[in-house]
């Protein structure tokens, strides 16, 4: 039975010991404000490391994937606007064609009464136009009464509104009303210059008004690859810095480009943010959906560049701890950028020369 009162005895005498050097060394910190004084015999100063803040070269670097999309605008996916029937094509892939040049004729009966339509909002148009001026020059003579003229009015008013909804459901769809028949085949024309990259038409074939895009036309002279940048890398990358994109097909070439925009909605699930980057694609090597190595490279700078493990956080603010002298603390508020998983820029509350603690500060926390 001494025995174990004995084995008891010596577990219990190091927790006794630790916790009366942890009460010793808080009794050896004072804390008054933002200021922290620690006892010159503490053995709390063997654990805290100190930096000079200097200004260094800076140039953030880090690598993520992205994926080549077209430049917004430069792709479009021509389907008929009507249902009807294929009768005859001016394409075909690789070929290169203007914005408003014909891509397929369609033979449409909705076409037809559009068409139909027009003309005949067209005609009533003329007609009430004319009788409007009839009717001016009749009551300037004294000849038609007032009523008469309010009325010619109002008719030429909705005349011309409805013949400019007729004129604008056609040019809705980029038709030249100007050279319009009745009775001609819709020309489906292409609204951008480019690039046939995809063509499924086929003469006589029947297609709806909901149907697939039968031709693509892109312009793949310039393309964007969609970066996704982790969120402790945000502070360093801005609009307008350079990008070095690889490809799985040619990984010793670098194709280049720059920042066109940074994203402003965190996704959630991966923290991360999506970037835009443009780039020439003169040779072609970027195709749209290929996934490719995105190498980001800040502009060079000076900055003050600290260990992660200097920045603390308390609430909503990031604070760093400066020595005025051995022993003597003072917190103060910072802002800072990650650069590297280790590393973080301070943009403010650090000077040049001042010294930072960075490690071991965790022990001066109250």
């Amino acid at each position: 039975m001494d025995k174990i009162f004995m084995l008891i005895g010596l577990c219990i005498l190091p927790v006794s010991c630790k916790q009366n050097k942890s009460a010793n060394d808080n009794a050896d910190i004072q804390y008054k404000s933002d200021a922290i004084v620690v006892s010159p015999n503490s053995p709390v100063l063997n654990d805290i490391v100190t930096e000079s803040a200097r200004l260094q070269d800076f140039l953030a670097e880090f690598r993520t994937v992205g994926t080549v999309r077209p430049v917004t605008g430069k792709l479009a996916g021509i389907a008929p606007p009507f249902a009807g029937r294929i009768v005859k094509s001016f394409v075909r892939l690789g070929q290169k064609v203007s914005a408003g040049s014909t891509v397929f004729e369609l033979a449409s009966s909705e076409f037809y009464e559009a068409t139909k339509t027009y003309f005949a909002a067209q005609s009533a148009n003329e007609l009430a136009r004319i009788n409007y001026n009839r009717q001016k020059e009749l009551a300037a003579n004294g000849v038609a009464a007032q009523r008469d003229l309010e009325q010619a009015k109002s008719e030429a008013h909705i005349a011309n509104q409805e013949f400019e909804q007729a004129k604008a459901t056609l040019q809705l769809f980029n038709i030249d009303v100007a050279s319009l028949q009745m009775g001609q085949p819709m020309k489906v024309v292409s609204p951008i210059s480019g690039e046939v990259v995809k063509s499924d038409i086929a003469i006589g074939n029947y297609t709806k008004e909901d149907s697939e895009p039968l031709v693509v036309v892109a312009d793949l002279s310039r393309v964007r690859v969609a970066a996704l940048v982790k969120e402790n890398y945000f502070g360093a990358i801005k609009p307008g810095d350079r990008v070095e994109i690889f490809t799985n097909a040619h990984p010793d070439k670098v194709i280049w480009g720059a920042i066109h925009y940074v994203g402003e909605m965190l996704d959630e699930e991966t923290r991360s943010l999506e970037v835009i980057v443009e780039c020439n694609n003169a040779d072609r090597e970027l195709k749209i959906g290929m996934f490719c190595e995105v190498r980001f490279l800040s502009s060079p700078t000076k900055a003050i560049i600290l260990p992660s493990t200097a920045v603390m956080q308390e609430q909503d603010n990031d604070y760093v701890l400066i020595e005025i002298s051995k022993g003597n603390y003072i917190r103060r508020k910072v802002e800072t950028e990650s650069v590297h998983l280790d590393s973080v820029r301070v943009i403010s509350g650090i000077s040049e020369g001042e010294n930072v603690v960075v490690k071991g500060g965790i022990y001066l926390n109250r």
